[in-house]
């Protein structure tokens, strides 16, 4: 079930992170620039299709990860000049880290998510802009760090924890949701019979 509803949350993602988010963020930031000026004219965003991923991946089968990194990866690409598959090759990378580590070190998930998210962020950074430099583009590197990978970095490392929240809810739902059905199906049809 969570392989089909990664095209949902994705996609909607997706979605969010390219007409919602970016003016939300710069809201916030406005609010916030009387007491830092840390965020003063940065063009960080929300990384939110791969917190997602991430998220999903900590408790969640390496094919599920694989699966929800695919996805996550064309619908970042629909929506900017990469080709189809660029993203989705780092995501799977960051995929295949995140399970490999999350199953091996248990007790320390929230410390493994927000070293996982910070390194990711620094990977699809790089990963992004090489693809882009290869595309023929040409960039100020450390004006892309100080005005876009530190912004995001923030972002990302405030909101991987409120989101493996809702990610872990969701899984418990849909696990316990298929261990509930056919216990209650059996309990139903012991009532009708009683009756």
């Amino acid at each position: 079930m969570g392989r089909y509803l990664s095209v949902v949350v994705l996609g909607l993602a997706a979605a969010l992170s390219a007409s919602f988010l970016p003016q939300f963020i710069a809201f916030a930031v406005a609010l916030l620039s009387n007491f830092t000026s840390v965020l003063d004219q940065s063009r960080g965003q929300l990384s939110l299709v791969m917190l997602l991923v991430i998220c999903w991946s900590m408790r969640s089968s390496l094919a599920d990860g694989f699966i929800w990194a695919v996805v996550g990866g064309i619908m970042l690409d629909l929506q900017s000049i990469l080709p189809i598959g660029t993203s989705s090759a780092a995501l799977v990378l960051i995929v295949f880290v995140v399970n490999s580590v999350a199953q091996q070190l248990l007790r320390l998930r929230i410390l493994i998510l927000l070293t996982i998210t910070a390194l990711a962020t620094l990977f699809m950074s790089a990963f992004t802009l090489a693809a882009l430099i290869l595309l023929g583009n040409s960039y100020d590197i450390a004006s892309l760090a100080r005005l876009m990978l530190a912004p995001t970095m923030i972002y990302n490392l405030v909101a991987v924890l409120p989101l493996y929240a809702l990610a872990r809810m969701a899984q418990r739902r849909l696990e316990g949701g298929l261990q509930i059905a056919p216990h209650s199906l059996t309990l139903g049809t012991e009532l009708s019979a009683n009756e």
